[in-house]
């Protein structure tokens, strides 16, 4: 893959994170409303395309990976993007917007494990610092397109915004559509290998075991950080959001974060990601008021964990069959996530927010000490 696939990837991630950043602060809103503000229905329209969309994408990836291609793929599913974007603007009722949805993901899953594939197929060298570059640049993208948003959602509305994104998704497919890339070796194309069970490489259930007590602190303590700054700690809503805002900019430290990626190794990221949330999430806990708290909460570990997990599935798909493997890992997540959440929100109502804080540090430090014993050196 030639070095201006690189620049193109990197230029699609910021172009692709503003124009979605101009609807992404309204768009739970404008769902709100074509749900009649029932959190009920809400859910019913994330849901269901959710679950269609990662079993769709694990067809789609057995598909690309047997015709050896990704650039078809993603293309089907910018098309498919820019037809939903566009019909979502004139949806009136909570039917409509569920059909839209539920047909989207049809052909709009198409792209996204093609395009995991893709990136690690670009990314073949030093995929460390190109993935910390990447997704500083989709930050960067995300934060432009949030200042702007609310300026152009009171002169638009919400369905005139949808329509300028509907237009403004050619740039990205465009871009796309310029890279050169590399055919792969072509497989049989038949149904049994399609619908047959995901296949791992035997390393990827350690990280993957390891992935899944690292993020168990988020999913538990994470859920209830808003409402304790807020409620318990007597912080403003002004702060929160400066708090949040801060947070969000410092993610740009993925960029010296994918540098230690590549130099330090997934065992040493992992675990020193694990001590960094063990500390932050004690140090929730033990905060008496709003400036300790935000202190603590604007250290970026995330971008760590995230850089590092981004480089080793790359690293896994150079093994296996590239976009299946991706595909199958957001079906384990997907999961995985839905039933950790239902336990999480029962604690999150059984137990107060400060001792699920505490909990979540003591998880943490289980993470840590997992991504060293199971993660080889």
């Amino acid at each position: 893959m030639k070095r201006g696939g690189k620049n193109l990837l990197m230029a699609h991630n910021f172009v692709n994170s503003f124009e979605w950043s101009l609807v992404g602060p309204f768009l739970p809103l404008f769902f709100y409303e074509i749900a009649h503000n029932s959190f009920f229905l809400l859910n019913l329209v994330n849901s269901l395309p959710s679950i269609v969309a990662v079993v769709m994408g694990l067809v789609w990836a057995r598909i690309s990976d047997a015709v050896g291609r990704r650039k078809p793929f993603v293309i089907l599913s910018g098309l498919t993007g820019i037809a939903t974007t566009f019909a979502l603007a004139h949806v009136n009722n909570v039917y409509q917007l569920l059909m839209v949805r539920l047909a989207g993901v049809f052909t709009g899953s198409a792209g996204g494990a093609a395009f995991s594939a893709l990136l690690a197929k670009t990314f073949k060298e030093k995929r460390g610092r190109y993935v910390g570059i990447y997704n500083a640049l989709g930050l960067v993208g995300g934060i432009m397109g949030n200042v702007l948003s609310a300026y152009l959602y009171e002169r638009l509305g919400m369905r005139g915004l949808l329509e300028v994104l509907a237009v403004g998704q050619a740039v990205p497919l465009a871009m796309v559509l310029a890279i050169e890339e590399e055919p792969e070796e072509r497989k049989p194309l038949e149904l049994s290998n399609i619908l047959a069970k995901p296949k791992f490489p035997r390393e990827f259930w350690r990280v993957y075991a390891v992935r899944s007590v690292l993020v168990l602190p988020g999913l538990f303590g994470g859920s209830v950080l808003a409402v304790y700054f807020v409620k318990y700690l007597g912080g403003s809503e002004q702060l929160w959001a400066l708090v949040t805002a801060v947070c969000t900019l410092l993610g740009l430290s993925s960029i010296p974060y994918g540098e230690l990626a590549d130099r330090l190794g997934a065992r040493k990221m992992f675990t020193l990601a694990g001590l960094g949330w063990a500390v932050l999430y004690a140090g929730y806990y033990l905060s008496n008021d709003p400036l300790t708290f935000a202190a603590f909460f604007i250290v970026p570990i995330w971008p760590a964990f995230h850089v590092t997990y981004q480089k080793v599935l790359m690293d896994l798909s150079d093994k296996s069959e590239r976009a299946s493997l991706f595909a199958s890992e957001r079906l384990v997540s997907t999961v995985y996530g839905l039933a950790v959440g239902l336990i999480a929100g029962y604690l999150a109502d059984a137990l107060s927010p400060r001792t699920l804080l505490a909990i979540s540090s003591l998880l943490a430090l289980c993470g840590a000490i997992v991504s060293y014993s199971l993660l080889k050196k």
